[in-house]
């Protein structure tokens, strides 16, 4: 900066006769770099004076060019002030004295992170499991051993140096120092065989929080060069993802404000970007930074909308303008196409208080926009509103779930009729007795007539809480209040119900555990809240939405979108890290405050305090590489939109490496970066004031009224146009000719066409083409007690443990008693099947299988690797087998699961295994010949081969069947 201004004061209208004060301070500043020790430096900085300025009284002088020397000097004072208050603020040896104070509480600490390592470590090998950090340590340990100048290859590593003639590392700027050495211990290069080969972009190294080290890419960036031999460096400089407009602007940008010392590499022509991509003229593309200025309001308290939701109508306004103006390129056609929803993507820094407002107020708009966030799901209006419900089912006691109630849809109470109900009783009554008394005695009729609709509802479903399964309480609540018809019209309907069919499959998975009731779920519904365990808003995203996204800009990063906003520059970036008592650098160490008791003081100690500074200059680079992302994620145009209070001040700061390391949120790189742009870079700048965003809501809110208002005295019996009258009663006269297939199931599962085929033959067609029949009761004879006490699982579920158990057998092994039943313990051991179900299995039921005359025909088949088991089909049969009067062509699904199949020499046999207790074989035959039917047919059409025999194996009877 001393440089800078020096140069300034010597231009032909500089102010030259500050020339001699600047030679002074430059070598106050020489004086200061050339100290030795912290002691030497501390002296000579608690001794700079600075001598004044000589008046200039040459009126040829530029006034601009005087302010602007003044002002870089004011800066390198300050920035000497700075360090004086920061790390010289007491005597080297007070300094001292401070770490003596810190010594024990640092030595405890460290103590203390060992006990627990050690004690995590035991508790883990108790349980014999590792985590990921294990299996990085331990590869370090096996393969690599410490030394004095660091890490050397292991005997092990040695043996795999051989193995790998190439090690390739994608991503290499977010590699860590582990991987690092792990990677370098099985390369060659300790033999000087460089066979790793490495590609990456250090300005995108944006995972510190991984520990990723950029300076292992420069270091290598640095010392390899570009002509060919073992350590070669190629550089790739072209870019085919985005337009020039796109790579010029951001090109301007950085070549600004990224510097090796903030940002980790210099901004040169060696690191821009250079065009690969071809595409089409298409004006419009020029990249834009709309600023929207809120110093207003900071005065106007009327306007209550937040910084972020303001920025988001100012971002809905210009998309709007976008999808009626903007062209992009169509990847298919390779030719320019207008603008959809789903070309945009908005980045931020972070989602959290961000994604949602965003996404409100898009919707709002009558935007479709998503954020697919893993947080918010239970902050969601509708999610909120519908457990506040359940709250209030299960305990009408509940001021707060109640209020939200009674505001809500279900009753439609404002704020208004909210306060009458309050002040009707003393305060001292609760607010839900207040409600209570209210709609028993209360004095507005249009109150208590929305009551007593909002109470009978909740009556009656508190009528069927004890006895109906949660998900199924939730469907009733949605269709019979209309609540679910109401969020499905509201904007963003598709993602409100989307989030409600979440909750209620959650119910459903609920259900099925230990747990039930209504209590218990909303319990378990809070715990989750407590715990912060956040599922997320459910995804609607998918290649044909045509949707806005909303994502966070390490989330986008290895994406790329024809048109990108960059938003929310303007927020300040998240410092918390610095804050705590004790900091970690993984340079630097353990910095901390100095606590003393006797003086009752605590302040920074002078290593945090160097901690503090450095880690705030690595965050800074951080930053700087995420906004590098976020920019060249855009194809054809970038958008960055931020708010700001003091735009002015901004524009006129220079971007010094005092102010670029000062900077607290991107607008102030953006804003100084952009202050003078040469009409050769495709950016445009434009301040967009407060008022206008106010005056566009109120104008769009004027004309949605008198849009209203205009179909509200619509004539509807009128005829305006008597041909569009005729077409519209064709319309909605038209009836489809095969009402009854409209309402038909036409996807069925063997199981649900074997019990159609039985009830036909017990029952008249129309009976059994009509509904689909419920699971019928298994048919138990009485038997004997000491056949049912070993059988822990009965009906469907012993059937299936059967199954299982026949699948998982090797048909090619010889098996007796014992080596069955070791075989069955193998299977639970393994996790393939429950220990219920092996107790379920009776082993001589098994042998007795495996020994008859269809379990030898499968081993012998086995042996030839002709038998399959378990093989899912679907078949189409044609409708008019199901439904007479279904029409020509129309077909109907069927699938299943064939338990085996095995193929002899003269065709294929169809085995199905069945568990049920009946007294004589002929009973199975008749209840699933069809099942056997359309698995034959299936697996006819499937292998071309025809199918000699269809056989059912009874457990129960120890007897097998052939139908064929």
């Amino acid at each position: 900066m001393n440089e800078q201004a020096t140069q300034i004061s010597l231009e032909i209208d500089g102010p030259a006769v500050y020339e001699e004060a600047l030679k002074l301070d430059a070598q106050t500043i020489r004086e200061l770099l050339s100290a030795k020790n912290y002691n030497e430096l501390s002296g000579r900085i608690q001794n700079v004076e600075w001598s004044r300025f000589a008046s200039c009284r040459d009126k040829t002088v530029s006034k601009e060019k005087i302010e602007a020397v003044k002002d870089l000097r004011e800066q390198v004072k300050e920035i000497v002030s700075g360090l004086k208050k920061d790390y010289f603020y007491q005597k080297p040896e007070e300094m001292a004295a401070d770490m003596q104070i810190c010594l024990p509480y640092m030595e405890e600490l460290v103590g203390l992170v060992k006990c627990f390592s050690q004690r995590f470590d035991a508790k883990k090998r108790q349980e014999n499991v590792i985590d990921f950090s294990d299996m990085e340590q331990f590869a370090l340990q096996i393969l690599a051993k410490k030394t004095e100048e660091g890490f050397e290859p292991s005997e092990v590593a040695k043996e795999y140096q051989d193995q790998f003639r190439e090690i390739m590392i994608d991503e290499y700027q977010d590699s860590n120092l582990i991987q690092e050495t792990i990677l370098t211990s099985i390369s060659g290069v300790s033999k000087g065989k460089y066979n790793i080969f490495m590609v990456g972009d250090v300005k995108q190294s944006i995972y510190s929080f991984r520990l990723s080290r950029p300076e292992l890419f420069m270091e290598k960036f640095d010392t390899y060069d570009l002509e060919k031999g073992p350590k070669q460096r190629i550089d790739l400089h072209k870019n085919f993802r985005s337009r020039k407009e796109v790579l010029d602007s951001v090109n301007y940008i950085f070549r600004q404000i990224m510097v090796r010392n903030l940002g980790e590499i210099d901004y040169d022509d060696k690191a821009a970007l250079y065009v690969g991509a071809e595409y089409p003229e298409n004006p419009g593309c020029e990249t834009e930074v709309l600023v929207l200025n809120t110093e207003l309001k900071k005065y106007d308290r009327s306007i209550k909308a937040s910084k972020q939701e303001m920025e988001a109508r100012m971002i809905a306004s210009r998309i709007r303008r976008l999808i009626a103006e903007q062209k992009v390129l169509d990847k298919k056609t390779g030719k320019l196409r207008p603008a959809r929803y789903s070309d945009i993507v908005i980045l931020t820094r972070s989602v959290k208080g961000i994604a949602d407002i965003f996404v409100q107020e898009l919707n709002r708009e009558g935007i479709p926009a998503f954020s697919g966030t893993k947080e918010g799901y239970f902050a969601t209006q509708e999610i909120g509103v519908l457990l506040d419900y359940l709250r209030v089912l299960d305990n009408r006691k509940q001021d707060i779930p109640l209020a939200a109630v009674l505001m809500s849809a279900f009753c439609g109470l404002n704020e208004q009729e909210m306060a009458v109900i309050r002040s009707s009783e003393a305060f001292e009554i609760p607010f839900y007795q207040a409600v209570e008394n209210y709609l028993e005695n209360g004095e507005n009729t249009v109150i208590c007539e929305k009551l007593k609709h909002c109470y009978g509802k909740m009556n009656d479903f508190r009528e069927i809480v004890p006895y109906t399964p949660i998900h199924e309480l939730l469907r009733s609540i949605l269709t019979q209040t209309g609540y679910g018809q109401f969020i499905s019209a509201m904007p963003g309907g598709a993602q409100r119900a989307a989030n409600v069919e979440m909750l209620i499959t959650k119910a459903q998975a609920f259900q099925s555990s230990s747990y039930k009731g209504l209590f218990h779920f909303v319990r378990y519904i809070e715990q989750l809240q407590k715990f912060e365990v956040d599922y997320g808003e459910a995804s609607l995203e998918d290649e044909q939405s045509d949707t806005v996204r909303v994502m966070t800009i390490h989330k986008s990063k290895g994406l790329e979108f024809p048109i990108v906003f960059v938003a929310g520059t303007g927020k300040k970036f998240n410092v918390t890290d610095l804050a705590g008592q004790v900091i970690i650098h993984a340079r630097l160490g353990v910095g901390m405050d100095v606590v003393d008791l006797d003086r009752r003081t605590k302040i920074p100690s002078l290593v945090k305090k160097v901690i503090q500074k450095e880690a705030k200059l690595d965050n800074l680079g951080e930053e700087l590489r995420v906004l590098y992302v976020a920019l060249t994620r855009a194809k054809e145009k970038l958008i960055i939109t931020g708010t700001c209070d003091n735009l002015e001040t901004k524009m006129a700061k220079t971007l010094t490496f005092a102010q670029r390391s000062s900077a607290i949120q991107y607008l102030d790189w953006i804003i100084p970066a952009l202050a003078y742009i040469p009409e050769e870079i495709p950016v445009t700048f434009e301040e967009v004031l407060l008022e206008e965003i106010v005056r566009d809501e109120v104008e769009t809110e004027v004309s949605g009224k008198i849009q209203e208002e205009i179909l509200r005295r619509w004539d509807t019996s009128a005829e305006y146009d008597a041909n569009v009258r005729q077409t519209l009663e064709e319309q909605f006269a038209y009836q489809y000719p095969y009402p009854k297939s409209h309402a038909r199931k036409m996807k069925f599962t063997v199981s649900e066409l074997k019990k159609m085929a039985y009830q036909a033959e017990l029952d008249d067609e129309e009976n059994a083409l009509g509904e689909v029949v419920f699971e019928e009761p298994e048919v138990v004879p009485l038997l004997p007690k000491f056949m049912t006490e070993e059988e822990t699982l009965t009906g469907a579920p012993r059937g299936t443990a059967y199954h299982r158990v026949m699948e998982l057998l090797d048909f090619e092994k010889m098996y007796d008693r014992q080596t069955l039943e070791t075989e069955i313990n193998t299977f639970v051991e393994q996790g393939r099947m429950t220990r219920e179900m092996a107790d379920s299995v009776r082993t001589a039921d098994v042998l007795g299988f495996l020994d008859s005359s269809v379990g030898k025909r499968m081993r012998t088949s086995a042996d030839c690797g002709k038998l399959w088991k378990e093989q899912p089909f679907v078949l189409g049969i044609p409708g008019q087998e199901l439904y007479k009067d279904e029409p020509e062509g129309d077909f109907a699904l069927v699938q299943g699961i064939i338990d085996v199949y095995f193929e002899e020499e003269d065709g294929l046999v169809v085995l199905d295994y069945k568990t049920d207790k009946v007294y004589k074989i002929e009973e199975l035959v008749e209840k699933y010949h069809a099942q056997l039917d359309y698995y034959g047919r299936a697996l006819e059409q499937i292998t071309g081969k025809k199918v000699k025999e269809k056989v059912l194996y009874s457990f129960t009877l120890g007897e097998a069947c052939s139908l064929s």
